[in-house]
């Protein structure tokens, strides 16, 4: 294997906690807190719960390490690793796929973070009109003005954060963002816990009722783990790849594992109590941010104030996603083409303003244009999400099996570790050699089956 000829030169987080809020804030995404607590709801709460955490264990640890390895080892963001871990080899697809999946993510995904962004705005200057009638106030915004202009300005802050580099940008902004992020959570949480009714709530959030299960939770389930901690995207291969070779991985996974749950469960301890103590169906689906929590934030004194501090907290979450996918393609662009950073987000915003325009319009003029049977927002989510992420984990997961090799991986790990034989250490090597490769082919079929 060939040594990094740029190893000298290429920037390194500051910190070990700069890299765990790096990385958590790509995990803790809207994924986390918007998408979450509704698939929770839909498959019966506590439960669900159980299964993903089980999950997570089980599938998340494992692949969240096999990328975290070979970023570090190979020293280049995702293409570039595959190609240097493996050279002369068709590898280097599976960062292609990443790549192009993140791509992908970047032109849409500014869309809801505009979403976000527009109703904390709308909290503070028109609550009136947020809680008229919020299904309608939802389809006005989503498919005005407006929202270009929030999609712009959304895609334009993670860009300005990622041009300042891996350690004045990345780590300097996401070191900010993310603590912020975990007080306005436990401010929500603190008043929705002290609403008359909240502990019913609690009850289907934290008392397991397993009749409410069948084979799609466990499937939404494992398929949720690999969305929620940023699996398949290049990311954690990316940001890997800034990481010291004196970085304790195992701690960092155990960081970014245990703040990404916890979040999570924070976000339904918040939210399910105030749906229950207000008379709100939990299983709402989609429209439970947008549509179900404004209507509930009306019915109580100051609603307006935790209306904003709920959406402030979904557009960090956006944001600190939006900058770790910038900076998968832009990182490509800089290792596989030489690009300076300004040229390459230079590159990666056009595509993505390119693709984004009718993303927006899918809620407006172009509604009623589809391809292949889905509008064009819905045409770039399913093949990121259900195409191209789900097949990049499982031959990643290929990967370390039969080119890098487990004990590789496993060395790689264990380098910096202050403990040789903890528990990740020990489950990783059955996990990615059985547990997780049955996981991801169940998630490959059941996606592919929709």
């Amino acid at each position: 294997m060939r040594e990094n000829p740029n190893e000298k030169k290429r920037e390194h987080f500051a910190s070990q906690f700069g890299l765990v809020m790096a990385a958590v804030g790509s995990a803790v995404g809207l994924g986390n807190v918007w998408r979450f607590s509704y698939i929770t709801g839909i498959n019966g709460g506590g439960a669900f719960l159980v299964i993903y955490i089980v999950c997570v264990l089980l599938v998340g640890v494992p692949v969240l390490i096999s990328e975290l390895t070979i970023g570090r080892k190979s020293g280049f963001s995702s293409v570039a690793a595959f190609k240097t871990l493996a050279p002369g080899s068709f590898w280097w697809l599976v960062g292609a796929l990443e790549v192009f999946a993140s791509t992908l993510i970047i032109s849409y995904y500014p869309v809801v973070a505009g979403w976000t962004l527009g109703y904390v705005l709308e909290s503070l200057t028109d609550w009136s009109f947020v809680t008229a009638d919020p299904a309608a106030t939802f389809a006005a915004f989503s498919s005005g003005w407006k929202a270009f202009v929030a999609a712009a300005a959304a895609l334009l802050c993670s860009m300005l954060i990622v041009l300042g580099g891996v350690t004045s940008g990345i780590e300097k902004w996401s070191s900010l963002l993310m603590p912020a992020l975990g007080v306005i959570l436990l401010a929500l949480l603190a008043r929705s816990l002290s609403l008359p009714g909240a502990f019913e709530g609690l009850s289907f959030l934290l008392q397991p009722d397993f009749s409410k299960l069948g084979v799609r939770s466990v499937l939404d389930a494992l398929g949720h783990t690999f969305y929620s901690l940023s699996l398949g995207m290049g990311i954690m291969i990316t940001y890997a790849s800034y990481m010291k070779k004196d970085v304790d991985l195992a701690l960092a996974a155990v960081s970014i594992i245990t703040l990404d749950t916890l979040v999570a469960l924070l976000a339904g301890l918040a939210i399910f109590p105030t749906v229950f103590a207000l008379g709100f169906d939990p299983a709402q689906g989609v429209g439970l941010a947008f549509v179900t929590l404004p209507a509930a934030f009306a019915k109580i004194p100051a609603g307006w104030l935790f209306s904003a501090l709920f959406f402030l907290l979904l557009f960090i979450a956006a944001l600190t996603s939006l900058i770790s996918l910038l900076q998968v393609p832009i990182a490509f662009l800089e290792d596989s083409a030489g690009l300076s950073r300004t040229k390459a987000a230079l590159v990666v915003c056009t595509v993505a303003t390119v693709l984004g325009v009718p993303a927006v319009l899918s809620f407006g003029p172009m509604a009623d244009v589809t391809f292949l049977g889905y509008t064009w927002f819905n045409l770039l989510d399913t093949l990121a999400n259900v195409v191209l992420m789900p097949l990049a984990g499982f031959l990643g997961i290929m990967f370390i099996i039969f080119r890098f090799g487990v004990d590789a991986s496993l060395a790689e790990f264990l380098t910096g570790a202050k403990k040789q034989d903890n528990l990740l250490a020990r489950i990783y090597s059955p996990a990615i050699r059985w547990i997780a490769p049955v996981a991801m082919s169940l998630i490959l079929l059941h996606t592919l089956s929709r």
